[in-house]
């Protein structure tokens, strides 16, 4: 017997599919010709996009952030994009099969450029779908990377560690809307990271989550993320990229060897706080970050919707 959602499902896909075939040719002709300023591809240096909170099927600012990605992914050959969570709004996806994989990811992100592995953060957004489904995409769609809940890879030098920081969050076991939280072996899942952090060969240790420890947004800070994996980080001289506060930051505290970095700027911003003793640049704005990783140092472009470019930092490796 046919599955009706299937149907469904089918029919939306093809009366979307085709008109977005062609608004990608329009897309195309409508960005050719536009450049960043101040971006410049360099010898040697391999480029990736971070950044996080962004499905609301076009609206806000999504569609001018996924623009100005395309063309920075263009302009550098950039190889794979970090979504640091909160992927689709209000509450996840229902299913591989959700209308919201169309209209917030297939239809937005459609330039050729970002054809490209996209490797996926839960956010506790997520967590009010069904976050199986998220994993379940990974074997339907190629650029769709996210084996399970935490994972990690080794790319040109680097170790990546994507964490599942909702379930790290005590508040969300009590609000009634995450009841998948509770299901979670935290434990399980910090054993996991001590092992990689140890045994992983690479120096440089790129941690990518949803939930800040360090913020100035309207989130702020999540201190039970700060108790877990802090003493961590320092240990092992991380840099943490994280989404939930809508905003661009780098965040530094004093003598700390770790770099907070927050991207979660994909389709609207919130208001923050400057805290003039840890922040190195903050502005709540939509936008992204680019990453050009060398053998020397990383170099961490922040740029808003309007395709300009607000700070730029070189971290050394």
């Amino acid at each position: 017997m046919i599955n009706p959602s299937r149907i469904l499902f089918f029919i939306a896909f093809m009366a979307t599919t085709i008109p977005c075939v062609l608004a990608q040719s329009h897309l195309e002709k409508h960005l050719a010709g536009k450049q960043i300023e101040g971006l410049t591809k360099e010898a040697g240096t391999n480029y990736f996009l971070v950044f996080g909170d962004w499905g609301r099927n076009g609206q806000g600012d999504q569609q001018d952030v996924a623009d100005w990605m395309g063309i920075a992914a263009n302009q550098l050959t950039v190889k794979f994009v970090i979504s640091t969570g909160d992927n689709f709004y209000c509450c996840g996806v229902a299913s591989t099969e959700d209308y919201q994989w169309l209209s917030s990811f297939e239809q937005v992100y459609r330039s050729h450029s970002l054809q490209i592995p996209w490797f996926i953060t839960l956010g506790n957004h997520d967590y009010q779908g069904n976050v199986q489904a998220q994993i379940d995409y990974s074997k339907k769609n190629q650029r769709w990377k996210m084996p399970d809940r935490y994972y990690t890879n080794a790319r040109d030098g680097i170790r990546y560690i994507f964490l599942d920081t909702t379930p790290l969050v005590k508040s969300y076991y009590h609000d009634g809307n995450h009841e998948e939280v509770i299901k979670q072996d935290t434990t399980k899942q910090l054993q996991w990271l001590d092992s990689v952090l140890l045994h992983s060969p690479e120096k440089t240790k790129i941690v990518a989550g949803h939930h800040p420890l360090y913020s100035l947004g309207d989130h702020g800070g999540e201190i039970d993320l700060r108790i877990m994996l802090e003493k961590r980080f320092e240990k092992y001289r991380v840099i943490y990229f994280a989404g939930h506060d809508h905003s661009l930051q780098s965040l530094q505290l004093a003598g700390s060897s770790v770099h907070y970095i927050i991207s979660g700027g994909g389709s609207e911003h919130t208001l923050i706080k400057i805290d003039p003793l840890i922040t190195k640049f903050a502005k709540g704005t939509t936008g992204f970050l680019v990453v050009g990783s060398s053998d020397k140092a990383l170099k961490l472009y922040y740029i808003d919707s309007q395709g300009k470019i607000l700070y730029k930092e070189t971290i050394s490796r």
